[in-house]
């Protein structure tokens, strides 16, 4: 919600700029570093969050290794792709 924040401001100021710039009564370099600024957070944006549903399209399926996590002291199932990526998940509880 921040980063929304933040994009958002940097646009309205890009704008702001930009008008100015256009009516001469502003410098060109403003709305132009502005804009290098807008295009990088977007650029940032969508770079990790295209990461994010990477490993959602590799579909995961369950294997027969379980263990006990140690810290928990929970029973947990591995689960792995294609890819060999690994996903603990936890077990729920026997009478669940």
């Amino acid at each position: 919600m921040l980063r929304n924040a933040i994009v958002g401001l940097f646009g309205l100021v890009f704008l702001l700029c930009l008008w100015g710039a256009a009516q001469g009564n502003a410098p060109w370099g403003a709305p132009i570093v502005f804009g290098v600024l807008l295009a990088l957070l977007v650029f940032e944006r969508r770079r990790y969050s295209a990461h994010v549903g990477e490993t959602a399209r590799e579909p995961m399926t369950p294997t027969r290794e379980r263990f006990i996590d140690p810290e928990s002291g929970r029973p947990v199932q591995v689960w792995s792709n294609a890819r060999g990526e690994r996903r603990y998940v936890e077990e729920p509880p026997a009478g669940a």
